[in-house]
């Protein structure tokens, strides 16, 4: 095994320091196999570049040194820089994006007079375009943050208005996150390039991962085609942008350039498309374009497997990586922290100066198409800002002291009872305000409704206020005037309403209701500058008072619910099987490559979905809504007649510790608990393979979370001994009784 560890030097075309390549015994790819690294040697001399290499063969050759106890023995042998690069990534470890951020600019909150908002909504509801509004900031100069009608959102944004010089901290995916994106981006487009052959089908694989948050189109640049579409698409999408005239910073002579860089790219993709093209349809005996919907799945899965082998494909995604990683050297401004390895794990700065400030942090932040090829947005896991944001319709010049909590758009599933990401529920206790922002033309569609439901079951409804945007859109024959606008809009939130009724109780969707009111707006034209409608001025002043207002405390809860765990059972039980059926219909029926990336995440990335496949916030969801009725009717009460208002309180307490707690529980059960049966089923290869990994899939959820039967399996019984245990821990904590 030790001779099978090598070290090679590399050099990228154009760049004349070299690098060394080799495969690190002790770590492990998000693949799960053999790590590969390319390590700059800090140095253009041949000569010295080979030594180095050297004495990197010396450490792979000899299994001793495989210990970081053995750093020291290495020290007097080698040169240091090979330590570094050897022993510095065996003691690496991930880092949380939220502390990196708080690390730098902590989130104030009520005891600093302080309201957090999490901002909620479907793609193109103009939940961003809201934002904006609250700080200020102008679509033709600031453009921040970006906004567009598809998916612009893709990290967390944090904005803190304060009365303090203009301040920003960035955190970033780490190297090994984005080399997997590249090698799925990589994968996609050569199985493009194998299929079609159309240079723009494999561009646009290669260039925007399937998820739409990886576009190396930011990084890379595009083709001249394309972005010249993409300009005429960016002035659409930013409604009203179109008289922008800040020069773009990359000029005709650098995207000529990039250009070129990206066609070299895509013509090596285009030999390995034909290389595996050749050597699959030789073992397969198949031609790859004229391929049967089952011949096809099992071509491309082992076009996959091949690629992950070839020596060719590692080399491509080898400079892509570098040539991504080389767009940190183009930052003029701020302090660039990076770990040992030299990848960057955060960014920050300062400035009394807002259109510096705005420029500087739009390189993180901006989808703004002339700028292609400088943008770092790809490679961000989150950024917050603080300064002296305010809205230009306020009407003093106190800064209001608010959170802005941006998060990603949620999709337009067809399912109103879907889940919300574990990484936005997550924050429900974090935040006194939850706005849901939803497009008065079509509202309450799935997205909106899943807001609505999954902030009702966990006991934060009292937190919820709606938006209501483009209302300025809302036309029609039987609209005759604003007030019958505003029902027609109301009359959908009410129906919503329902909806949580008949799904979660009566109880909860009533308490919801009243909890509305006051906190429904609705605004129109927010995307310009300007606002010009009077009433939206005074819709969002209004909404700005909402936001001061939800930190005042609360009066004290003198209402204890007493429960008897008898009846938690049932409602444990019904989630389970709900869940189960919810999994058992849909799993069936997804593709191969989207359960294998869904088994990837889970297995290698640290991550608990992938796009809309979300077992753990499912499992999450359908036990809090599954136990709410429960946690709604208690036996008793102490005293014995506390008034309606302090029931509810008490009550929507107890369901707020339960559900915080389903955010420890739940990911233990159904993913850290079966880690290595998630690697196992990732790790499935060949033909067929695809319900086999289901399958793997299956057995993992039917045990993590098993339905009881009459003679209960051992883990069934474990599973209600679990939620038993939960819910004391929840209702203590929040003052009730358990009998």
């Amino acid at each position: 095994m030790v001779g099978h560890f090598r070290a090679a030097k590399s050099r990228s075309q154009g760049r004349k320091g070299w690098s060394i390549l080799f495969y690190h015994p002790l770590r492990r790819d998000l693949q799960g196999k053999v790590l590969r690294m390319r390590r700059g040697l800090g140095t253009e001399d041949d000569a010295e570049a080979e030594q180095l290499v050297g004495d990197m063969n010396k450490l792979l050759e000899d299994d001793s040194y495989w210990t970081p106890a053995a750093r020291d023995r290495a020290l007097r042998d080698v040169d240091a820089r090979i330590v570094s690069i050897f022993y510095d990534d065996i003691e690496s470890k991930p880092s949380d994006p939220w502390l990196v951020r708080d690390s730098v600019i902590p989130l104030p909150g009520p005891n600093d007079g302080y309201s957090r908002v999490l901002f909620l909504g479907t793609t193109g509801a103009g939940k961003t375009t809201l934002v904006r509004q609250l700080i200020g900031s102008d679509p033709r100069h600031d453009r921040f943050p970006s906004t567009s009608t598809a998916k612009t959102t893709v990290f967390d944004i944090e904005i803190v208005l304060a009365d303090s010089p203009y301040r920003a901290v960035v955190s970033f995916l780490s190297r090994d996150r984005v080399r997997h994106y590249l090698a799925e981006c990589l994968i996609a487009a050569v199985s493009a390039a194998a299929e079609t052959g159309k240079e723009e089908d494999v561009a646009r694989r290669l260039l925007e991962h399937s998820e739409q948050r990886f576009r190396l189109s930011y990084l890379l640049g595009t083709l001249t085609a394309s972005v010249e579409e993409e300009d005429e698409e960016t002035t659409e999408d930013h409604g009203g942008e179109e008289d922008i005239t800040e020069p773009p910073e990359v000029g005709s002579e650098e995207r000529s350039r990039l250009e070129a860089q990206l066609r070299s790219y895509l013509k090596r993709v285009e030999l390995l498309a034909e290389t595996m093209r050749r050597e699959l349809a030789g073992s397969l005996d198949v031609d790859a374009k004229t391929l049967t919907p089952a011949d096809r799945d099992a071509f491309l899965e082992l076009l996959e497997d091949s690629l992950l082998e070839n020596e060719d494909a590692q080399a491509l995604i080898d400079d892509i990586e570098e040539d991504v990683e080389s767009r940190f050297q183009l930052l003029d401004n701020g302090n660039l922290e990076s770990d040992r390895s030299g990848w960057p794990i955060r960014w920050q700065f300062e400035t009394e100066d807002r259109s510096l400030f705005i420029k500087a942090i739009n390189r993180f932040s901006s989808n703004y198409a002339p700028n292609f090829g400088r943008l770092l947005t790809p490679l961000v896991q989150g950024l917050r800002v603080a300064g002296p944001f305010r809205p230009i319709w306020q009407d003093n010049a106190e800064v209001a002291k608010l959170v802005l909590m941006d998060t990603e758009g949620l999709g337009h599933t067809p399912n109103s009872a879907s889940s919300l990401p574990t990484a936005v529920t997550r924050r429900f206790d974090l935040s006194d305000v939850i706005l849901l922002v939803d497009s008065a033309t079509q509202p309450m569609v799935a997205g909106a409704q899943a807001v609505l439901r999954n902030v009702s079951a966990s006991g934060h409804e009292s937190k919820l206020v709606v938006v209501f945007t483009h209302f300025d859109q809302v036309r029609g024959d039987n609209l005759p005037n604003e007030l019958a606008k505003r029902d027609h809009v109301k009359a959908s939130l009410e129906n919503a309403l329902r909806g949580v009724e008949e799904a979660i109780g009566a109880g909860v969707g009533r308490s919801l209701l009243r909890n509305m009111d006051g906190k429904v707006f609705f605004v129109g034209n927010i995307d310009q500058f300007v606002v010009r409608q009077k009433r939206t001025g005074t819709q969002l002043k209004l909404l700005v008072e909402v936001f001061r207002a939800a930190i005042t405390p609360p009066p004290p809860i003198k209402a204890v619910p007493v429960y008897d765990l008898a009846n938690l059972v049932l409602g444990a039980a019904g989630a389970a099987i709900r869940f189960q059926e919810s999994w058992d219909t849909r799993l069936p029926s997804e593709h191969w490559a989207r359960v294998k990336a869904l088994t990837r995440r889970l297995g290698y990335w640290g991550v608990d979905h992938y796009d809309n496949l979300m077992p753990v916030a499912d499992l999450i969801k359908f036990l809090q809504e599954g136990v709410r009725s429960f946690v709604d009717t208690p036996r008793g009460w102490k005293p014995t007649k506390p008034s309606d208002d302090m029931c509810r309180a008490a009550i929507d307490q107890v369901a707020k510790e339960f559900f915080s707690r389903l955010h420890t529980m739940v990911p233990n059960r159904l993913w850290s608990a079966y880690l290595k049966d998630w690697q196992r089923a990732c790790d499935l290869r060949g033909p067929g393979t695809g319900n086999g990994r289901k399958l793997e899939v299956k057995s993992i959820y039917v045990v993590a979370a098993p339905v009881p039967r009459p003679a209960p399996a051992p883990e069934a019984s474990e599973f209600l001994d679990a939620i038993r245990s939960l819910f004391r821990e929840a209702a203590k904590a929040a003052g009730a009784e358990v009998l």
